[in-house]
Formats: structure tokens, C-alpha cells, sequence
């Protein structure tokens, strides 16, 4: 600025002096040299308003485009006074246009900035950045949050040391180097892995199981989505489970099914002949095909009722059920498994049990499966003993064996798909049962508790079934009166 002044005045005082030159040599008399020299003091005069009269504006143009090149696009150009010029008054608007462009460039790429970041913070799947070098740039909350790390500590830092993955070479080598996704991006155009990563959370290191998608790069950032397979590859693991147990279990019974099957059908000329002592070889196999087909009925059922549950089907029928008929029925089912292991059941119910509002079939289930997890735990020619109490909250079940009592982590017994952690009879079922006990006696609004016996071992299981209303259990009495 000070060099455009000073360039200036010498501008002025230069064009001063010809004009005093040119006015000095054509001077042929005294006042007509002093009239020159008056000429040429009033066009040096001028320049230097002039000069100054320019200064001003551009000055002050010169400050505002400093401020915008510090990113200040906001604040409009000054505006040029009249008479400084149609050069500058050209400039100044010339760069108000320019301001005006970049500041609404500016303003749209910040919203769409702001909308692609709100996106990436919306979408379920983590996301990230990385740049040349794989260093992370960008980390959306949902890769953090998987991860188990802040954003902050990964931006800057190499993929490799934020993920984690676990080695797959010989000596537990990452996969960074040969077959890292990013990488193998960059030349196929989108690249896919599997890696299991170590994420340490407040509980400690966990294994997770993660998806990695990987696209091309796009100038200096190059994006990954991470989609969390963990939970997937546990419900994989456990389908496979499920199903090797559903095979094994009715592969048992359909097998001696088959095998009493065929020896009835080698009897069968000795059974038309009335051959004798054939009736009772005869009743022993259809007892064994009996017991057979009630184990593969209970085994669907349960299926058919954790199903049920999967796909939210959880309502019940509400109506008025005598207990003692359901218990009933559940002993009638379960006798023929009792008595092939020579157990004995005592049924010990007041008379008559208070009425409750329930599903009377699903009730049944109940006490099909608490019986049939006595008899497959408590030993043969044990006792198993079905006691009842009307108690002022609701109507008491318990169910008590003669076998080893719980396990330590009593608790898990009502959880899905798990099994007694010690020794299991050959007919060890698939871990359904008391999960399925649970979930119907509390869809009735009870509760269902276990506990081993004190005094000796056994294990006791009570169910807590609420009462009816009284006008509901008055009328049930009559028609038991």
C-alpha cells in the first residue's frame, strides 16, 4: 500500500514538473512565467488530492480482501465514494460478487457437510475414514461405541492399532498387511473381509465378530463400514447347536420306536396263531412305542411353544381352570416315562384347589415338563412327590425330586438352550424346558422358583399361580359343591 501511495505522488510531482517546464519555455514574458508556475502548483495540488482521494478506497478494498482470504466471507466489501473512480468502483463490486459466491458456496457445503455427518451418526452400521497412510480420520459414534474407544483417541492413529484384529498367520500375524480390505480396495474397487477384533470394554476384552466393507478411495479419504456380526454369529452357532440337539433327541426315540416296530412285525404270525406268552412280549413293545411317542410329543411341543415366544406370540387364553384337572392330566402324561424308570409319584392336593384364570393346555406344559425333569435327574425307583397349598397371594405347586440338587449358578436354569453343567442322563432334552416353565407361568403373572432340598438331596421346583377374583372362584366352588 505505502508503494501504490508513493509511486503515486512521484506520478503527480513528475507531471507537475513537465507542465512547469513546458510552461516555463513558452513563457515569453515575466507574468506569463509566473502564470505558468500557477498552473503547474494547481495541477500539483490536484494530484495530490487525487492520490489521496484513491488511497482511501483502495486502502479499505485492500483490508477487506485480507479478511476474506482469513475466511471472514460475512461481512459485505465497503462501499467506493463517488468520484474515486469507475476502475475502483469496477473492483470493489467485482469483489462483492466474488464474496457473495463464496460465501453461499460456503454456506451449501456446510449443510451438506452437516447432513452427510448426521447420516453417518444415524445410520446403525460404524463408519470410517482413513487417508493414504490408513490413518484414521474420521470415526463416526456408532464405530466408537463398537470399538469401545472414544473418537478422539483413534483420529491420527494407524486402523490397524484401533481395530485390532486378531492374528491369522502362524505366529498370530494381523491381517494389516495381507489381506487387509482397505488395501485390496484400492485395487478391485471394493473389497469385503471378516475379522474378529479385541474390544476392551469395562468388563474387560471381548471378541467381536465385524464385516468389513471397504470402498475405493476418493481423494485423500478412503471409507469402511463395520457391521457388527457378533450377535448373528452366536445365533448361527447356537441354530447349529439347537439343531444337532433336535437330531440327537429324536433320533433316540424314533430309533427304538423303529426297533419295537420291527420286532412287532416279526411277531405278528405268532400273535395271529394266539401263540402263547406272545401277548406279553406284544404289550412290552407297544409300551415302549408308547413311551417313545410321548418323549417326541413333549420334545415338539416345547419346540412349538418356544417358537410361539421367538415370534411374540405370548397371549394367553384367560378362562377359569380347575388345577387339579391340569395336574391330572400332566401325571396320565408322564406315567409311562415314571414307570420305565420304576419312580413312584405322590400326588398331595387340597381339596379343592382355588380356581385361576389361565390357559389350561399351557398349564399342562408346566407340569409335563417340571415332571419330566424330576424324572430324568432323580434316580430310579426314587420318589417324586406333586404337593399343592392355596396361600392368600395364589395357588402353590411344587414339584420335588430325589437327585442332586441344583447346580451352583441356580439362576441359569430358566434361561434358554442351557443344560446342567454335570452329569446329564442319556435323555438330557435341549435345554427348553424350564425356559419354556418360566415364560408361561409368568405370562399367568406368577413366578416360578428352584431350590435343593435341605435336609437331604433333591431339588424342589414351586410354582406361584395368582387366584382368580372372587366372583370366578365362589362360582368354581358351587360346581365342585
Amino acid at each position: 500500500m505505502r508503494r501504490l501511495r508513493l509511486r503515486t505522488l512521484l506520478l503527480m510531482i513528475n507531471a507537475a514538473l513537465v507542465l512547469l517546464a513546458v510552461a516555463a519555455l513558452g513563457a515569453a514574458e515575466a507574468h506569463h512565467l509566473v502564470l505558468a508556475l500557477g498552473v503547474a502548483a494547481f495541477a500539483l495540488l490536484f494530484g495530490v488530492l487525487l492520490a489521496r482521494q484513491l488511497a482511501g478506497p483502495v486502502r479499505a478494498l485492500t483490508t477487506a480482501a485480507a479478511r476474506i482470504g482469513r475466511g471472514d466471507l460475512e461481512t459485505p466489501m465497503p462501499r467506493v465514494p463517488e468520484g474515486a473512480g469507475a476502475e475502483v468502483a469496477t473492483l470493489a463490486a467485482t469483489m462483492e460478487e466474488m464474496r457473495r459466491r463464496l460465501f453461499g458456496l460456503t454456506g451449501e457445503l456446510r449443510r451438506r457437510q452437516a447432513e452427510a455427518e448426521t447420516i453417518l451418526s444415524g445410520i446403525a452400521f460404524g463408519v470410517f475414514a482413513v487417508d493414504r497412510d490408513r490413518r484414521v480420520r474420521y470415526l463416526n459414534p456408532q464405530a466408537a461405541a463398537l470399538l469401545g474407544i472414544p473418537v478422539e483417541s483413534a483420529l491420527g492413529r494407524f486402523c490397524g492399532d484401533v481395530l485390532r484384529p486378531e492374528g491369522v498367520g502362524p505366529e498370530g500375524e494381523r491381517p494389516c498387511d495381507e489381506r487387509c480390505p482397505i488395501v485390496h480396495a484400492r485395487f478391485r474397487g471394493i473389497a469385503r473381509a471378516t475379522e474378529h477384533l479385541t474390544v476392551t470394554t469395562a468388563a474387560g476384552e471381548t471378541r467381536r465378530t465385524v464385516v468389513i466393507t471397504s470402498s475405493q478411495p476418493t481423494e485423500d479419504r478412503q471409507f469402511q463400514v463395520l457391521r457388527d456380526e457378533t450377535e448373528t454369529e452366536a445365533t448361527r452357532r447356537l441354530r447349529d447347536t439347537v439343531l444337532a440337539n433336535i437330531s440327537h433327541e429324536f433320533k433316540t426315540p424314533l430309533a427304538a420306536q423303529l426297533a419295537s416296530i420291527e420286532l412287532l412285525r416279526d411277531r405278528l404270525p405268532e400273535l395271529e396263531s394266539g401263540a402263547a406268552g406272545e401277548a406279553g412280549g406284544a404289550a412290552e413293545l407297544v409300551g415302549s412305542l408308547e413311551r417313545g411317542t410321548l418323549r417326541l410329543t413333549q420334545l415338539i411341543d416345547n419346540l412349538l411353544e418356544s417358537v410361539r415366544i421367538e415370534a411374540g406370540e405370548t397371549g394367553i387364553r384367560r378362562r377359569p381352570v380347575a388345577l387339579d384337572e391340569v395336574v391330572e392330566q400332566a401325571v396320565e402324561l408322564m406315567s409311562p416315562l415314571l414307570g420305565q424308570r420304576g419312580q413312584r409319584l405322590t400326588v398331595d392336593l387340597p381339596y379343592p384347589l382355588p380356581a385361576i384364570l389361565g390357559d389350561a393346555p399351557r398349564l399342562t406344559q408346566v407340569f409335563v415338563n417340571l415332571l419330566a425333569n424330576a424324572n430324568k435327574f432323580a434316580p430310579e425307583g426314587s420318589t417324586i412327590a406333586l404337593r399343592g397349598a392355596a396361600r392368600p397371594e395364589g395357588v402353590a405347586l411344587e414339584v420335588e425330586d430325589e437327585g442332586p440338587g441344583l447346580p451352583t449358578a441356580g439362576g441359569a436354569l430358566f434361561e434358554r438352550f442351557v443344560r446342567s453343567a454335570g452329569e446329564e442322563p442319556a435323555e438330557s432334552g435341549m435345554g427348553l424346558g424350564l425356559w419354556i416353565v418360566k415364560s408361561i407361568v409368568e405370562r399367568h403373572g406368577g413366578r416360578v422358583e428352584a431350590e435343593s432340598r435341605r435336609d437331604r438331596p433333591g431339588t424342589r421346583m414351586r410354582v406361584v399361580l395368582p387366584r382368580a377374583p372372587g366372583d370366578i372362584e365362589a362360582r368354581a366352588a358351587r360346581e365342585v359343591a
